[in-house]
């Protein structure tokens, strides 16, 4: 026998019960009220209702998630994107959600938040080689996911490097 139930009302006042707490994706919201065992087509139903009045807004949802992100950890777009694909959220909608944030100006300066994690690794590797000291910063900034571009750029602020005397 299937346990799935159909109703709307009741679909509809379980998601906005979970939408109350705190923002969720469209994503996250399918898979919650699916644990609950609402229909599939159900389900589709109300989020669809949701998103039209805005209540269920993964681009809005990824902007606020990146407004906040940025201060916390310095990460490169790509590591931020990459953070919100596994949220459920769609390229497009990234993409829209950084749209918004450079249009209302909250948009961060990749390149100074580079250069702000340099900054606090530098410490660490002063005793290397600049070489060496270089590499390691560089392949740092990698794995947050910076681009090239924004890592040389980074790494140029503060140059030569800050590692003491030279060899």
């Amino acid at each position: 026998m299937d346990n799935t139930h159909d109703d709307p009302d009741t679909c509809r006042e379980a998601a906005l019960r979970l939408i109350e707490r705190t923002r969720r994706t469209r994503l996250d919201l399918e898979r919650r009220l699916k644990d609950k065992e609402f229909a599939p087509a159900t389900i589709a139903d109300v989020l669809d209702r949701l998103a039209g009045v805005g209540l269920v807004d993964d681009v809005e949802y990824a902007r606020a998630w990146l407004a906040g992100r940025w201060g916390r950890r310095p990460s490169g777009w790509r590591r931020l994107h990459q953070e919100l694909r596994g949220k459920g959220i769609a390229d497009a909608d990234i993409v829209r959600a950084r749209e918004l944030l450079t249009e209302r100006g909250s948009a961060p300066d990749e390149v100074a938040s580079a250069a702000k994690l340099v900054a606090q690794a530098r410490r660490r590797y002063a005793r290397l080689d600049t070489r060496v000291q270089r590499q390691r910063l560089y392949a740092l900034l990698a794995r947050h996911g910076y681009d090239s571009d924004t890592i040389r750029r980074a790494l140029e602020l503060k140059e030569p490097l800050e590692s003491g005397a030279d060899a």
